[in-house]
Parts: C-alpha cells; structure tokens; sequence
C-alpha cells in the first residue's frame, strides 16, 4: 500500500514509468524458458489426432493426482485410503472426493506445496470468497503460453503488437482532476485504461485516446469495452483504427454485446475461459467455437445442472482436483468444428455474472471489479455480499473467519473502495453471522436494486 501511496501521488509522467517498471517485473514470471517452451509445444500438440491428446490428458492426470498426494498435505490426508493407483483416466476421478471452495480456503496452508518460487494470486470470485493461491513460475508462464498462443490463433501475437487493455488496475488516484484516465505499460505495449471512470461525461475522452493508439487488439472487461462501443455507435463517432480480434475477460459474454462490438470495430471477438485459482482453459477457434484444451486439465459434469469440476495441470502450487469452481457449461460431445481443432466443444459457459454496482457519479463498477475489493484479504472472508439501493450508499456484508479477520482489515477494504468508487461513494461494512440466500438456494455477490428503487419512487 506504501507503494500505492507513492504512485497516487506522484505526477502522471512519472505513473507511467511505474507501469512500465511493474510490467518489466511481471514480465520476469511470464516470459521465461517455460513460457516459449511451451508456446512451441502448443504449436506442435494443435497437430496430433484426438487419440494422441487424450492419452496425453490422461497420462498427466495420474502424474498430477500423484504428484498432489506427495507433495500436498491436504490432499494426502484426503486421499487417505484410496488406492489411487486405480486412477488410470478421466472417469476413475469419480473414485476421489470433491474440493469446494470453503475446503480450500480452510485448508490453504497445508494444501500449498511449498519449495519453489511462485506467483501469488488472489481472487474475489462470484461469492465473494477471498482466495490466496500459489502458481510455481513454470506453471504460471505456461498459463500466459496458452493465453497467447490462442490469440496467435487469430492473429494477435503478444510483446510485438499492441493492445488496449479495460482492468482493475489502481491506475487513477482518487481526486484526480486531470481527464487522462489511461496508463502505458512499455513492457509489453499495452495502454491500460481504466474501468472505473467509464462515464456518459469521459468516454470521449476514452475514444479520442483510443485513436491515437491505435490498438491491434483490446481485452479486458466485456462490460467496459461494450459501454465505449456504446457511446461510439450512439454518438455516431469515427475510429481511425481497426483491431485484429477482442478478448473479453472475466465476465460472460453476450451475443447482443458480441455483435454490439463486432459492429463497432469491425473485427471478431473471441471469447476464453480461465479463473484466478488456474481452472483449465476453454477458449474460442478462429471460427469462433468454444473447444476445451484437453493440455490443460479435466472438465467433469457435476449434477443436474450443469455445474462442473475442474482439474488442473498447472495448478503445482496450490493443486486443483475435481475443484468445485461453482460455474456452469454445457458441452456438446458429438460435434466437429470446421476449423479442424479436434478438441470437446463446449456450447456455452455460465456463471460468471455480469452484476455491478454503480458510483456516486454514475460509473458501472462490474462484478469482476468488485470482487477485487477483497482479494487481498489472506483468506479471511467466508463469503461476501454487496448491496446497493442508491447510487452513493454501498452496504458490504461479510461473513468472516473470526480466527483470521482482523479489525484493520475493515480499513484495507475502505482503501480498495475509494480508489474503485472514488470519494462521493459511501460503504458501510457490517459482519455478519449468516448472509441469506436466494429463494432458489443460490447466493449473489451483488444485489443492485437502484433502477427498482427509482422505479418505486417515480411511480
């Protein structure tokens, strides 16, 4: 937070040479020996039969489920009693029990396997859970592999071609008067901008940055990228450049959004699927059809509703098997694909919401933005709510480990707020012994009643 205090302070020039100072840091745990080792298996395994993939899945499914038990003490405890040398494919995973969320928070520190450098991540996730875990420096580079191999896919190739990106990230201080809502990462070309100020009132601004830039590519937040798409098509406004491809992230895509945004730049979007924990990825061909990328791990349905498990291949450090991630997909294994990938097909993806909040001014904070309010909280929260009625009132409900909650935890969550929803957004953080679910049984993160709430009083 020290050096957060120092960038939102420091005048915008000097900003971005922050960003480019963390970008050339990220870089050192992406873009190494296993990152175009891998990039060059990828290139190599989109050529085998379908025969040759599975037997690969599944020889590293037993090296993967062997590997966990030995290294990991939650999962050697787990698996106690179980032969596991009965696990010889996909099917026998039925034999092991499922890891929830919960399991896995309660159990973080002996399911990590420690002794190698890693790569920490946090997650929020759609229900509100805070998740610290560990990826060895292998396995996160093969995960930024994977992810560019599949935009070389479609004609994007990452760290020679630029890109506009719509994140989370605490580019713009609270209070900032200047309209420069964008940051530049040098490392890799890659002009950030900011998903938090994206209003009726700056989205010229957005526009007119993103015609000087020029990107060959934008990702990010699906929801951000349609509202400027939004304002460019209501507007009637002219873009002097015309993307490779789109990569929305972190949210479900829509088909209205997708033709909203097609429409507007005049390129494709291809959609992908992945998760902070290192879920395997499902993610779109050139024909714009979702496949499963059998390299990457295991899909199993779980119940009636079309839930899945995952198992990951690049999970070594906090290790995922038959994880309960809590998204849902349909799959259609009697398909073929015209472009020739071989992979499962996968007819659609739900879970991820497109839920938000607003701000004082008006701004859409979406669900991914939101969650990342409590993803540095050391796996302290059980499960999170957010309420809205006004759009200058939050109401945050927690339901929280008392053994690792701590009262100062309350002002790191204020932090992350104000520089999310700015200064005119007031939260109040209650904890709570229970948050009630739906009628249906399910649990939201968000629960945004502002357009009913002024419904009520118009009427």
């Amino acid at each position: 937070m020290a050096l957060q205090a120092v960038y939102d302070r420091s005048p915008i020039f000097f900003q971005n040479i922050m960003t480019t100072v963390k970008g050339y840091k990220n870089a050192q745990t992406r873009y190494g020996k296993a990152y175009y080792a891998y990039r060059a298996f990828l290139k190599d395994f989109d050529t085998w039969p379908l025969e040759k993939k599975l037997e690969y899945q599944r020889a590293e499914l037993v090296r993967f489920v062997r590997y966990a038990n030995e290294n990991s003490a939650f999962y050697r405890e787990l698996y106690a009693g179980i032969d596991l040398d009965s696990i010889r494919s996909a099917e026998d995973l039925q034999k092991l029990p499922v890891v929830d969320k919960e399991m896995l928070r309660a159990n973080i520190d002996s399911c990590i396997v420690r002794g190698t450098p890693y790569v920490e991540s946090h997650t929020g996730g759609t229900t509100g859970k805070s998740l610290t875990v560990h990826f060895t420096v292998d396995d996160y580079m093969k995960r930024m592999a994977s992810l560019d191999h599949f935009k070389a896919k479609v004609g994007f190739e990452h760290l020679k071609m630029r890109r506009a990106t719509f994140n989370g990230k605490h580019i713009v201080p609270p209070g900032q008067t200047k309209k420069v809502f964008w940051r530049y990462n040098r490392a890799c070309k890659q002009m950030i901008f900011s998903s938090f100020h994206i209003t009726e009132e700056n989205m010229g601004y957005y526009v007119e940055e993103l015609n000087r830039f020029k990107p060959q590519a934008l990702d990010g937040f699906f929801s951000s990228i349609c509202d400027i798409a939004g304002y460019i098509e209501r507007h009637n406004l002219k873009l002097d450049f015309t993307p490779v491809a789109i990569f929305p992230t972190s949210e479900t895509l829509t088909q209205e959004g997708r033709a909203l945004l097609e429409r507007v730049f005049g390129c494709k979007v291809f959609d992908q699927y992945g998760s902070s924990e290192g879920a395997p990825f499902v993610m779109e061909c050139p024909d714009q059809v979702l496949h499963v990328w059998l390299d990457s791990g295991v899909f199993e349905p779980f119940g009636e509703e079309g839930e899945v498990l995952v198992t990951s291949f690049t999970t070594h450090g906090t290790p995922l098997i038959r994880y309960r991630i809590g998204d849902r997909m349909t799959f259609d294994p009697n398909a073929s694909c015209t472009c020739g990938d071989n992979q499962p097909i996968v007819r659609s993806i739900e879970g991820r919401r497109l839920d938000f909040l607003y701000t004082a001014k008006g701004a859409k904070i979406n669900g991914g933005n939101v969650s990342n309010i409590l993803k540095n909280l050391p796996n302290a929260v059980v499960r999170s709510q957010f309420l809205q009625s006004k759009k200058e009132e939050v109401t945050l409900l927690l339901e929280v480990d008392p053994a690792l909650y701590k009262p100062e935890y309350n002002d790191q969550i204020q932090e992350e707020f104000r520089h999310k929803f700015g200064e005119d957004t007031k939260l109040t953080i209650r904890c709570v012994e229970e948050i009630p679910r739906e009628k249906s049984g399910k649990f939201r993160m968000i629960k945004n009643t502002v357009d009913e709430t002024a419904d009520r009083q118009q009427s």
